[in-house]
């Protein structure tokens, strides 16, 4: 498996947030196929992660809250 490919540098740039999606996608497709060689179905690997980004997108807002504070 192929590391993460890291951002163009480290400012904030315009593409940035595409090339982030980019980076990732080849990973997610991954481990959806991964998920479904294990007999998961693509449908409930997909509420799964649903799920799991949601619980890590509501713990990153609630840091930034405390911090903010």
């Amino acid at each position: 498996m192929h590391p993460v490919k890291s951002p163009e540098n480290d400012d904030q740039y315009e593409q940035r947030h595409s090339d982030c999606v980019n980076a990732l996608d080849g990973k997610v497709q991954q481990l959806f196929e991964e998920a479904f060689r294990a007999g998961w179905a693509r449908e409930e690997t997909a509420q799964a992660l649903l799920e799991i980004v949601a619980g890590s997108a509501s713990a990153i807002s609630d840091r930034r809250t405390t911090f903010e504070i």
